[in-house]
């Protein structure tokens, strides 16, 4: 082990002695530390350029004395100056291995100190970690634990605030009221409900809850069931008291879910079909999905009130809810009719019943 090595692993042992410490403590450390094995660094780096000096000088010197008496062996001069170039570069491949670890650690460290952390000790690095971390990009989508929740809180520095709410925040409440009106035990299905805790209440209200859901459910019940794989594998069997599509309709068939970049164009129609078979004849389908000016984008449909109609075809409507986002942050209902959306940035909510001829 080379003396710069010997002496980097005597200079980083206090930092690794003094980690144990209060966060704020060790904030201090650590710059402390690293600005001690920096400046050692820089001493070691000066005096090697002194010595090398000195050396060359001296070097230089001898050639000139003996340039007088005999020449100079030049394979000697060779190995002199290699031998220079190695130390040259140990003593920077030192200081590159202390800054790397420096730098290594600083993550880990940083959390910790934001272990008990305040609100006003967000900066805005911690910031975007933590909207990172509770986004559906984020490690939460790796263990299936992302929850589109109605209501998105967005970090700033020394800030947390109410970023956004979407549509479920009516969502839920006409789904859960709609739900109400079944005795308990009803057997419900909810399709495609995976990123939602709506089926897992409905399974601790006391129904008999089956949800599919290709991506698989992270919750578990006595009263839960799930199937993880596509509608169309679902076995028809003994029909339920209720279907729910929870804006779920308008992904069927789109490339982004399907991993195709060509959209299946009557994919939700054909899923509407599957869904009237699963239904009892005085049964009910409580759907929710996105209402305005058709589109088809790369994530949804988005169906105007003729689309709509061709999606319900074969069904009774009993009830019917518009709701339309008035900002970022808000939601209201402004018909109770089914009728032609005034403009984007709606929802339509809906019961319905299997009609008597399909």
């Amino acid at each position: 082990m080379s003396y710069v090595q010997r002496g980097l692993r005597r200079a980083s042992q206090p930092v690794t002695d003094r980690l144990q410490s209060r966060a704020a403590v060790l904030e201090h450390l650590i710059h402390a530390v690293k600005n001690e094995l920096v400046h050692k660094l820089d001493q070691l780096g000066s005096q090697n350029e002194a010595q090398n000096e000195a050396l060359h000088e001296s070097v230089t010197d001898q050639i000139s004395l003996q340039a007088r008496k005999q020449a100079v062996n030049s394979a000697d001069l060779a190995t002199l100056i290699s031998e220079l170039a190695s130390i040259r570069d140990e003593v920077g491949y030192g200081r590159t291995s202390v800054e790397g670890l420096i730098e290594a650690a600083a993550p880990s460290i940083r959390l910790r100190q934001l272990t008990g952390a305040r609100l006003a000790e967000i900066d805005a690095p911690a910031a975007g970690f933590l909207n990172y971390a509770h986004s559906h990009r984020g490690p939460l989508a790796d263990a299936g634990l992302w929850l589109n929740n109605p209501v998105v809180i967005e970090w700033l520095e020394g800030e947390a605030r109410i970023g956004a709410v979407n549509e479920r925040i009516i969502e839920h409440p006409f789904a859960f009221t709609a739900i109400g009106r079944l005795p308990p035990g009803s057997r419900i299905l909810d399709i495609g409900g995976g990123e939602s805790t709506f089926a897992f209440s409905l399974a601790s209200m006391g129904h008999d809850v089956t949800v599919i859901e290709p991506q698989g459910y992270p919750f578990s019940h006595p009263n839960l069931t799930v199937f993880e794989e596509a509608l169309e594998s679902f076995p028809l069997g003994q029909p339920f008291d209720a279907v729910v599509l929870l804006s779920t309709i308008e992904h069927f068939g789109i490339g982004h879910y399907r991993n195709n970049p060509d959209a299946d164009s009557t994919a939700d129609i054909d899923a509407m079909a599957i869904v009237r078979q699963l239904t009892k004849p005085d049964g009910m389908l409580v759907l929710t999905t996105p209402y305005g000016p058709a589109e088809v984008n790369d994530l949804e449909r988005i169906y105007d009130l003729d689309q709509l109609g061709k999606l319900i075809a074969g069904w009774t409507v009993d009830e019917v809810m518009i709701g339309r986002r008035l900002d970022d942050t808000s939601w209201t209902v402004e018909s109770h009719k089914l009728e032609a959306p005034q403009g984007a940035g709606r929802v339509v909510m809906l019961t319905a019943r299997p009609s008597a001829t399909p």
